[in-house]
C-alpha cells in the first residue's frame, strides 16, 4: 500500500518569485483557484509570495480550508563562505513554517552556473565541498531548532541536476530529496514516450525521496529543444512541461513503482507554466488533479 497526501503550489499558477512574476498572478486569485480546484493544502513557494505575518496567513489559508505541507527556500549556495550567509532567511522561515504546522522546507540552488551548466566544469574539489557543506549544515541547523526536515530539490540549470551529483549530493549531505519527475526527464531522460529515467530513480533511491514533485515532459517540444540547441530558459518559455496526461512520463509507472516501495509522503502537482493565463492555469490544475484520480495515485 501506498499513499500520497496532494498539494498544488504558485508556480503552476506562473508564480516563480515573490513579486509574482512572471505571470503576476495575485497571490489572493491563486488561494481562492487552488481551493477551489480541489486542493487541501500547498507548499508557500517563493518567499514573499504569499503573507508573511503569520496570523494574516493562518486566516486566509482558513478561509479556503487550505493547509501548508512545506516551505521553499531558493538561495545562490555558490555564494557566502558558510551556511551563516543564508541562516537569517532560513530561520525567519522555518518560524514561520512552524507556526503554520509544516514539517519540510524544500531547498533549490540558484548558484549562477551558466547559462548550460557550463560554468561547473571549471569548479574545484573543494568548491564542490563548500557547496554541498553550506546544505548540509542548512539541513542540520533546521532540524535541530526546529524539527524541519530540509528536501534538496534537484533542478534544471542548478549545481545539483544531473544524477552523478544528485547521487553526490545524497553522499555528502545526508538528506532526502524532493523528487522532481519533470526536472530529472529533462536533465537525464532521453524524451522518448515511456521515458524511464524518473520511475527508475525513484525505485532505486526510494528510501532517500522523502518528497515528489508531480511533473510532466511535452516530448516534441525536448525533441525541438535538442534540435534547435535551445536553452532551459528558452525550453520552459515554449512550455516544455506540460499538463501531466499529455507528455513522456508514464505516471501509470509512477504509480506502479509508488505501489512498490511503499510511499508514505507528499506529492505536489507542479505545472510551471510562465506564459499561461490564470484561467489556463485553473483548467490546468482541475485536469492534472482528475487524472491522478484515474491514474490510481489518488483517491
Amino acid at each position: 500500500m501506498f499513499e500520497v497526501k496532494i498539494a498544488t503550489a504558485p508556480c503552476s499558477w506562473g508564480v516563480w518569485y515573490a513579486d509574482g512574476t512572471p505571470s503576476g498572478t495575485p497571490w489572493e486569485l491563486f488561494l481562492d483557484q487552488a481551493a477551489e480546484a480541489g486542493y487541501q493544502a500547498l507548499e508557500l513557494g517563493p518567499d514573499g509570495y504569499l503573507p508573511t505575518e503569520e496570523s494574516r496567513l493562518l486566516e486566509e489559508l482558513g478561509k479556503r480550508n487550505l493547509s501548508v505541507c512545506a516551505g521553499t527556500a531558493c538561495y545562490a549556495f555558490d555564494q557566502g563562505a558558510d551556511f551563516a550567509a543564508f541562516r537569517p532567511r532560513t530561520e525567519a522561515l522555518c518560524r514561520r513554517l512552524t507556526a503554520l504546522g509544516a514539517k519540510y522546507l524544500v531547498t533549490m540552488d540558484e548558484s549562477d552556473v551558466g547559462a548550460r551548466s557550463e560554468k561547473k566544469k571549471a569548479l574545484t574539489p573543494r568548491e564542490w565541498d563548500c557547496f554541498f557543506r553550506k546544505v548540509r549544515d542548512m539541513g542540520e541547523f533546521t532540524k535541530r531548532e526546529f524539527g524541519i526536515d530540509v528536501v534538496y530539490h534537484p533542478h534544471i540549470k542548478t549545481m545539483v541536476e544531473y544524477e552523478e551529483e544528485i547521487v553526490r549530493l545524497l553522499d555528502a549531505t545526508g538528506l532526502d530529496l524532493c523528487f522532481d519527475t519533470g526536472h530529472h526527464a529533462y536533465a537525464n531522460g532521453n524524451g522518448q514516450p515511456e521515458e524511464p529515467s524518473a520511475p527508475a530513480f525513484l525505485r532505486r533511491f526510494a528510501k532517500r525521496i522523502a518528497y515528489l514533485h508531480f511533473k510532466q515532459m511535452d516530448g516534441a517540444v525536448f525533441a525541438r529543444v535538442q534540435r534547435e540547441n535551445l536553452t532551459s530558459d528558452e525550453a520552459f518559455d515554449i512550455d516544455v512541461m506540460c499538463d501531466l496526461p499529455d507528455g513522456v512520463i508514464s505516471f501509470q509507472e509512477i504509480r506502479r513503482v509508488l505501489e512498490e516501495i511503499e510511499f508514505h509522503g507528499i506529492g505536489i502537482v507542479e505545472s510551471d507554466m510562465p506564459r499561461a493565463t490564470n484561467a489556463q492555469a485553473f483548467a490546468s490544475a482541475k485536469r492534472n488533479l482528475t487524472y491522478l484520480r484515474e491514474v490510481g495515485i489518488i483517491a
